[in-house]
């Protein structure tokens, strides 16, 4: 993950009772343990109607175009076919009632970025959404509402079963769409305006993209604010996504987005009044590799993405009456080319993991009751993965009868312990703290300001020896590994990187009970460009590879 708050580690040090050395222990590593994958799976005929009633002999799994077996199958619904609309039942001979799979929990983020929207508009849209919480989420359940505008992220609402609190968060959002919403693009507006003025329409042009000098300046720097922005905002959603890796049952990413480009500010160059992007404009604000990042990261930690583009073809950057000096301006021409730009990120990150994406609030009002369905007619199949590095491997889930078509995740993700103890601190974050193993302590003095006026948290770890394992090396001495991981968020940047860095350790076998009353001591100092922030701490043994997670909130005083 990647932080746009400048926060640094900047000094590791360690110091205990026993003092660290440098043995040879065993330690967490980059190989991956075969593990079982599971896959859930949505069924439908031609017509789009949901197929009930089939079994484990229908499907295939492929891995890497190589066929699996499939080791677990389970059919979820919440009502008998009987007794549902737009389903079709296959035709099996009867056999013996079988009791139903329990049903799996649901956590679903409702990530919603700043856009605007008339309230005709958007009512309709957020009273469906509500609608579709109300009708899927059922006790023990978690929905997170979180909001996204232009770098700046706030929780809304923290995880919770309770509507009533999810209500609130979606009306405050609802209320905050129909006001007016100023963005790069407005800026912009102003700047070509003044060049019109100041150059007039013609001037020097640069060859491939046809714009004037200062007309394309003016627009690229722009899209590398967009640029910036967007690669902040997927490393929220992969920090968001990570954060649920170690919860059970269904997981959701409900993504509405005002930009998940295809390529970042090309709405920048439009609004100059390009006809097209040139192929280094192409190059240098390609967003589709981060796009892939983000497909990985939800394919890895079992999340279904369904992408929204509430906005649609009713664009808000439309140029002003007297800049519009070039074909590109026409409001049909500019606004289908910010779709054409938004709309195939949105249904490449749907189709890799297994959802559905939908653009303009009549088409997304109409999405919303289908991803209810999702929740309750589905297939959940899994199978053995074949023992490999930790790479992306293709999965495919077929249903043999022509007639029908699946939905599910292409792509599955194994981790390494490493990957795992990250994905622990980033639940931490998010109030998804796994249960810890054992108790350390964290602490922070008052943070000192630095010549750039940012705040440089001093943080101070203690870790009990008697809960690491040392094994007995050679000659009189027992030799251990510990790990220490953090990662930070604030509202302003999202969520740092993760760090980690390994501590090996020796003590003398004739010390090692007065060893264990004490502890090691790790230091390190953040530095933030704003005076609060979260961070999330983790202990690993490399040894016994048990863990503890933790969080602590800084505070800088309030300045008298």
């Amino acid at each position: 993950m990647r932080s746009s708050s400048c926060l640094l580690l900047l000094l590791v040090a360690i110091s205990s009772v026993a003092a660290p050395q440098t043995p040879v222990v065993p330690h967490a590593s980059e190989s991956v343990e075969v593990s079982i994958v599971n896959v859930d799976a949505v069924v439908v005929d031609k017509q789009g109607k949901r197929a009930q009633g089939l079994s484990r002999d229908d499907f295939e799994i492929f891995e890497n175009g190589v066929r699996q077996p499939i080791t677990n199958f389970a059919e979820y619904s919440s009502a008998p076919p009987q007794q549902q609309s737009g389903v079709v039942t296959a035709q099996v001979p009867a056999a013996a009632p079988q009791q139903p799979p329990s049903q799996q929990k649901r956590s679903i983020i409702v990530f919603v970025e700043r856009f605007q929207l008339p309230a005709f508009r958007s009512d309709p849209m957020f009273a469906a959404m509500k609608k579709l919480l109300h009708d899927s989420v059922r006790p023990g359940d978690r929905v997170m509402v979180v909001s996204w505008n232009q770098g700046v992220v706030g929780i809304r609402q923290a995880f919770t079963d309770d509507l009533s609190k999810v209500d609130s968060a979606l009306d405050a959002l609802a209320r905050r769409t129909v006001t007016i919403n100023r963005d790069q693009m407005d800026d912009l507006r102003q700047e070509l305006g003044a060049i019109s003025e100041t150059f007039g329409p013609g001037g020097t042009t640069i060859e491939e993209s046809g714009l004037s000098f200062s007309r394309e300046q003016s627009a690229r720097m722009k899209a590398q604010v967009a640029m910036a922005d967007e690669k902040r905002k997927v490393e929220t959603l992969k920090a968001l996504m990570r954060s649920m890796a170690g919860v059970d049952g269904r997981k959701v990413l409900l993504l509405a987005t005002h930009r998940l480009s295809e390529y970042a500010g090309a709405e920048a160059f439009y609004l100059a009044g390009a006809d097209q992007l040139p192929a280094e404009v192409q190059s240098e604000f390609d967003a589709k590799p981060l796009m892939r990042t983000l497909v990985e990261t939800a394919n890895a930690n079992g999340v279904t993405i369904y992408p929204i583009y509430a906005e649609g073809l009713g664009s808000t950057s439309m140029p002003a009456a007297d800049q519009r000096d070039a074909p590109t301006a026409a409001t049909g021409v500019f606004d289908y080319r910010i779709l054409n730009n938004e709309t195939p990120m949105l249904d490449f990150v749907a189709k890799e993991t297994g959802g559905v994406s939908a653009w303009g609030s009549t088409e997304v009002t109409k999405l919303l009751p289908q991803i209810g369905d999702d929740f309750d007619s589905y297939y959940s199949l899994a199978y053995r993965a074949t023992p490999a590095k930790a790479a992306a491997r293709k999965i495919e889930v077929r249903v043999k009868d022509p007639n029908l078509s699946v939905r599910s995740r292409r792509q599955f993700v194994p981790k390494t312990e490493i990957t795992r103890m990250e994905d622990r601190v980033i639940g931490a974050l998010f109030g998804n703290a796994p249960r810890s193993a054992f108790r350390f302590a964290a602490k922070s003095a008052a943070p000192t300001r630095t010549k750039n006026k940012t705040y440089l948290f001093p943080l101070t770890v203690q870790v009990p020896i008697a809960a690491l394992t040392p094994l007995r090396g050679q000659g009189d001495v027992y030799n251990g590994a510990f790990s220490v991981y953090l990662a930070w968020g604030s509202t302003i940047g999202g969520v740092s990187d993760t760090h980690h860095d390994t501590q090996p350790f020796s003590i003398p076998a004739a010390d090692l009970d007065k060893a264990k009353t004490g502890h090691f001591t790790y230091t390190i100092s953040v530095e933030s460009l704003t005076p609060s922030l979260r961070v999330a701490l983790g202990i690993y043994d490399e040894v016994s590879r048990d863990y503890a997670v933790g969080l602590i909130n800084l505070q800088a005083p309030t300045a008298k």
